[in-house]
């Protein structure tokens, strides 16, 4: 019920591949490698709760790597590990029910896939500032394809405004159903909403330093 990714997305970051963007963003930032700098990255995800709402959850730590490569964008690539143990809800009585860990144990089983991981495979360039990030998600122990929409939102060649040094950013956003990975719970039953939903639905915002 809480996993994404990637990025994912994760997606995966998810993640994370929005970077891979067209030469023509508005950008002062260097070629290179450049990390996720984590008080500035979010990766969130969402799915049907009972037909009702959508269930809102995050992870909270991970290490992601872009290629940047602004002059030759299709040939830019992500790597994005998530700890599946990071995991966090916003259940209003912790101390009572430890929700985040009940979810990690039930549906993703994090004692035996403690990691969520994407790694792109391919960059299609779509726009001036957009890209489809295409990658390999693994999650639950299952590897399977996801597509990440990505936007890059510019970036910064080092200052002494900015001690991290040079600096990206980009949100992305993807889509993939959770029992494509084994992660099949509480999926409601054809023709009804009555569960927790097979669609995850996720959200990235990224910003990558490099020294």
């Amino acid at each position: 019920m809480k996993f994404l990714l990637t990025l994912a997305a994760a997606g995966l970051i998810a993640t994370a591949g929005a970077a891979t963007v067209a030469s023509a963003a508005p950008s002062t930032a260097p070629a290179g490698d450049y990390r996720a700098d984590m008080a500035h990255t979010s990766v969130n995800f969402r799915l049907s709760h009972l037909g009702l709402s959508h269930f809102t959850a995050r992870f909270t730590r991970l290490e992601a790597v872009i290629h940047f490569d602004p002059a030759h964008p299709a040939d830019q690539s992500v790597t994005a590990t998530i700890d599946a143990n990071s995991l966090q809800t916003n259940y209003p009585e912790p101390t009572k029910l430890d929700f985040d860990a009940q979810i990690e144990k039930e549906f993703l089983e994090t004692a035996k896939f403690p990691k969520i991981v994407f790694k792109s495979t391919k960059v299609e360039v779509t726009g001036a500032r957009t890209a489809r990030v295409i990658g390999d998600l693994t999650l639950h122990g299952v590897t399977k394809p996801v597509t990440l929409e990505a936007t890059f939102n510019g970036g910064y060649k080092a200052s002494g405004m900015d001690p991290m040094g040079n600096r990206i950013g980009f949100s992305a956003h993807g889509a993939f159903k959770r029992s494509d990975f084994g992660i099949k719970f509480g999926v409601p039953a054809p023709g009804t909403d009555f569960g927790v939903g097979d669609e995850i639905e996720v959200t990235i915002e990224g910003e990558f330093t490099m020294k």
